[in-house]
């Protein structure tokens, strides 16, 4: 029996890390759509400009507030988007470990209905640094596009060339939105599991989180080689290197051992029994 309700537990977990997924290729997908809509505005006005020869200081200044308002609505949008993204991978990340107890364990296992709310002082803490993040690309991709423009105005660079630099630095903003996208969502998540993991073993003596590696092709090596490695809940992941992470995309890692990281930490249960 126990063996049965380890296998769906485990299946249900793995279910439930793609959610996360989903949200993050979702969230992906939005801020792609407006970083292509703010570079499609910004060639339309660099096209409509006269003839650099005939530029003025005041036909540059005219182009650098377009660029500027451009990806200020860029931000607006990716910020309110990554704000929602990570209400939807927080909740998820309680779901991991919740939604899967139950399906192995039954209705007398659902935790929703006796454990609390977790303290979302963290959410809101993540969800500003992400709106700092995307900010400071957006300030960023704006101050080289200016100087491209400026370029321009000198006689150094043609239209054509600008407009070729413009979408290269349109491309390198997106590949670092997709970055914050992925750890820092990711991270939303595997904050609040280990939240619940916490709460939930105060009902469960023999719960504990298992580390559960990406099978992205190019993964860490020394994430994989921990595969499977159980922990109790309050305890850290270690690997090979020493180095010792609470959770995946822990914060207190090496940035090296967590950007970009897909692995998760899953429920796992010693022994089914139940504080009463």
């Amino acid at each position: 029996m126990a063996d049965q309700r380890d296998k769906i537990l485990r299946k249900a977990a793995i279910k439930q890390a793609r959610r996360l997924t989903a949200i993050q290729k979702d969230t992906d997908k939005e801020i792609r759509r407006l970083l292509k809509k703010a570079l499609e505005q910004i060639n339309h006005d660099l096209a409509l400009a006269p003839d650099p020869k005939s530029w003025q200081a005041f036909h540059l200044s005219s182009l650098k507030e377009n660029v500027k308002r451009a990806l200020e609505t860029m931000e607006r949008g990716a910020s309110s988007r990554l704000g929602s993204a990570a209400g939807q991978a927080w909740q998820a990340g309680i779901d991991l470990v919740d939604k899967p107890i139950e399906a192995a364990g039954g209705a007398r296992f659902r935790l929703d209905g006796v454990l609390g709310e977790i303290d979302t002082r963290q959410l809101r803490a993540m969800r500003s640094f992400m709106t700092d993040r995307i900010g400071d690309i957006s300030t960023s991709v704006a101050n080289r596009i200016n100087s491209e423009l400026g370029l321009v105005m000198i006689g150094a660079k043609t239209q054509h060339q600008a407009a070729e630099a413009i979408g290269a630095l349109i491309d390198g903003g997106r590949a670092r939105a997709t970055t914050i996208i992925r750890t820092e969502l990711g991270r939303a998540f595997s904050v609040a599991s280990q939240e619940r993991y916490e709460q939930a073993a105060k009902k469960l003596p023999g719960l504990k989180k298992q580390w559960h590696r990406s099978g992205k092709v190019h993964s860490r090596p020394q994430h994989d080689a921990i595969d499977g490695q159980v922990r109790a809940v309050d305890e850290p992941f270690t690997l090979g290197n020493g180095i010792s992470l609470m959770f995946p995309r822990d914060p207190r890692a090496p940035a090296a051992e967590t950007i970009n990281c897909g692995c998760e930490s899953v429920p796992f249960m010693d022994t089914w029994e139940q504080e009463v």
